[in-house]
């Protein structure tokens, strides 16, 4: 288990158990989501990555219908052993790894405290395309359930440590969890630069000091999923209350990827 950084784990902050892996083509990709294309899209099934993340990951919190994805957070019926409810939720996984380009996506995410609905950029020890550095690499969107009226952006360049964080908050005029935004990541060789609603919201240029994700160091895979967050992180995503029993939903539609191109 890696260790605990305060106030500012993500949502792969554990290395993910291994998957079959493909190198992505050059393709424009457009999916509304509206139904689960396995040639592109795995999802986590049936394992978790332990603290801090409370739940396991299960193929049925993530559904798929006309209006688009949902990704579920649920409490199980039965207590463990010890006398504890348990959850499981939902995580989707590109099958190819991606390189610079702009990638979107329609988001709706949990407003509960202790919530947290992503999505994201990543590749790691555990998880990476077959010439990649095998080094962590994410690039982050991030929805604190606690607080709807903000996202948190943030992003990792070859740190297995967690060591170099770069979390922005930007705060909204609006309740993310209440409608459909649309939020976009541009990955270039010179900066990274975030979007909502198609307007430039942080960019961040890339230095040798400091440098971003490169895609010759390692493409990364495309991301989202719901989780809920040990107490002991209660300060930086609220205190998920372990003794509910309602479920949790996040939406998504309409996801993009546009090679070598600026989001617009």
């Amino acid at each position: 288990m890696q260790r605990y950084l305060p106030l500012c784990v993500v949502s792969t902050m554990f290395a993910h158990m291994p998957l079959a892996v493909s190198a992505g083509n050059a393709d424009e990709i457009t999916d509304p989501l509206v139904a689960f294309d396995s040639s592109r899209w795995q999802i986590a099934d049936g394992w978790e990555n332990g603290y801090p993340f409370a739940n396991r990951w299960e193929e049925k919190a993530v559904r798929f219908n006309s209006k688009g994805m949902t990704i579920t957070l649920s409490p199980d019926k039965i207590l463990d052993e010890g006398g504890s409810r348990t959850f499981y939720s939902g995580e989707l996984r590109s099958r190819g790894f991606y390189s610079y380009g702009c990638y979107e996506i329609d988001m709706k995410p949990v407003s509960a405290p202790g919530v947290v609905s992503s999505f994201f950029l990543f590749s790691g020890p555990y998880d990476k395309p077959v010439d990649g550095n095998g080094r962590h690499n994410e690039i982050d969107i991030e929805f604190l359930g606690a607080n709807t009226n903000m996202v948190q952006f943030n992003f990792w360049t070859d740190d297995d440590d967690y060591s170099n964080t770069h979390e922005t908050l930007i705060f909204l005029d609006f309740d993310a969890s209440q409608e459909f935004h649309r939020y976009g990541i541009y990955w270039g060789e010179k900066y990274l630069e975030w979007f909502i609603d198609g307007r430039s919201v942080l960019k961040i240029r890339n230095n040798r000091f400091d440098p971003t994700p490169n895609a010759t160091h390692s493409k990364l895979r495309v991301m989202a999923n719901v989780w809920a967050t040990d107490h002991d992180i209660a300060n930086w995503a609220g205190h998920f209350n372990t003794e509910s029993r309602t479920k949790h939903t996040a939406s998504y539609r309409n996801f993009s990827y546009t090679p070598d191109a600026l989001c617009k």
